[in-house]
């Protein structure tokens, strides 16, 4: 992709720099998605709010400074075809809502397990952890323009008390799309009034996904309640195909594994993230009906590790693996790191199976044109989303006459995209909102 098609964004030090130099990079598309079914004949009874929502407990200070906090319990189509219960933390303004009231935005976290306790409500209000990476800072940003927060747990992802079920669609278009937008109306026919209906789904890797999910659905939105206006998706480091980054992971890691290297603490992260998340992949898949065999994708360390530690959330499950892959490096000067008995290198890739679940999940994704606009932003550094992937996936949408504005940020990794982002995420929401001063 050529200068004159991605935003470059330089980053100094700890500091946010931010100045998007490339824009508009296409024409506004608002063709339908093509594909699945959109659902829309489930709709009835989709965003219900089950109960009264409950004040969250534990709620980080820069937050609870500026908002008041719930809980939502409401229902949404599964990924099973059965009506659920799913979960989302609700962060409302203190200052009284404007004239016509809040716009929504509506966040979709980071992975975090696949579990139910794995929430970000639950691992808040049990555990007092904040589970959403670096992005309590940003969520408090947008709630100083005056706009609600919407933060869902996503299907199978919540407190088993609210009646949430196992089995979380991780990487699933509609589980993932639905559970943002079924939040998004179930915030509006809590809030009534006080949410003017205006709604923007984003959000960060897995949440990246979700929100280009939402996006896809969005129409589902209005047809679940009229007074919902969709304005487009804000995606933050999207992970846009997991194969072909497979692919290039596994090189990098073969050529950190020939005779003479030692493996550098990057390079083991590499081969950590190869590994760990896979296991949410592949319940995810037996759980939609996909016939995938883990002793096919595993060997013997990982496919103990999926046996016996699927409901291990996500930061612990990772410090698992690389413990075992640096016990496994230092117990033989033989063993290498594409040795390691884990995940069978790129080659679970090439099953059939695999290879449908992502077609018909992320290819289905890019082969699509989204309505509105996209505003996606991605770190150099970002070993979860090699430059090579992001630029082919953004240049195929836009030849799908996606309106898409890529911006760049030169030397940020994945952790640092919601922080040198946010100036971006906050004109763009000025774009979007007609926000009071």
């Amino acid at each position: 992709m050529s200068e004159a098609a991605v935003g470059r964004i330089k980053r100094s030090g700890k500091a946010a720099a931010a100045l998007l130099l490339a824009m508009v990079l296409t024409g506004c598309g608002f063709g339908a998605p093509s594909g699945e079914s959109d659902g829309s004949g489930e709709s009835a009874g989709n965003g219900d709010v089950v109960g009264t929502p409950t004040p969250l407990r534990n709620v980080p200070r820069e937050l609870s400074t500026l908002a008041d906090g719930k809980l939502v319990v409401y229902r949404m189509p599964g990924i099973q075809g059965k009506r659920i219960n799913a979960t989302a933390m609700l962060f409302t303004p203190r200052k009284s809502p404007p004239a016509g009231g809040w716009p929504l935005f509506v966040w979709g976290h980071g992975t975090v397990g696949w579990a139910p306790e794995c929430a970000p409500s639950v691992q808040l209000q049990e555990h007092k952890k904040w589970a959403d990476g670096p992005n309590a800072a940003l969520l408090a940003a947008v709630l100083k323009m005056g706009i609600a927060v919407v933060a869902p747990d996503y299907e199978g992802l919540g407190p088993a008390a609210a009646g949430v079920p196992t089995g979380h669609g991780y990487y699933d278009l509609s589980s993932e799309g639905k559970s943002m937008i079924f939040a998004a109306v179930a915030a509006k026919r809590y809030l009534g009034g006080k949410a003017s209906g205006e709604w923007v789904p984003a959000g960060w890797p897995e949440g990246g996904f979700a929100a280009l999910a939402a996006a896809y659905y969005s129409r589902l939105s209005k047809k679940a309640e009229p007074a919902l206006d969709y304005r487009g998706t804000i995606s933050l480091a999207p992970v846009p195909d997991v194969p072909a980054m497979n692919k290039l992971l596994w090189r990098d890691i073969a050529n950190a594994s020939k005779p003479g290297t030692t493996p550098t603490e990057r390079q083991v992260d590499q081969l950590v993230f190869a590994n760990a998340e896979t296991i949410y992949f592949t319940k995810t898949q037996r759980y939609a009906g996909y016939r995938v065999s883990p002793e096919r994708i595993y060997g013997q360390h990982m496919l103990k590790f999926y046996r016996q530690n699927w409901r291990t959330c996500l930061d612990d499950l990772n410090a698992m693996v690389k413990g075992d892959i640096k016990s496994y490096l230092n117990s033989s000067p033989s063993h290498r790191l594409d040795s390691y008995p884990g995940i069978r290198g790129n080659a679970p890739n090439l099953l059939p199976e695999n290879r449908r679940f992502f077609e018909r999940n992320q290819g289905r994704l890019e082969n699509s044109t989204l309505p509105g606009s996209v505003l996606w932003l991605y770190g150099t550094d970002d070993i979860t989303s090699p430059g090579a992937v992001t630029y082919r996936v953004v240049n195929k949408m836009l030849a799908n006459a996606n309106d898409i504005n890529l911006a760049v940020f030169e030397g940020a990794g994945h952790y640092d995209v919601p922080t040198v982002g946010l100036p971006l995420i906050q004109a763009r929401l000025r774009q979007l909102f007609p926000l009071k001063p």
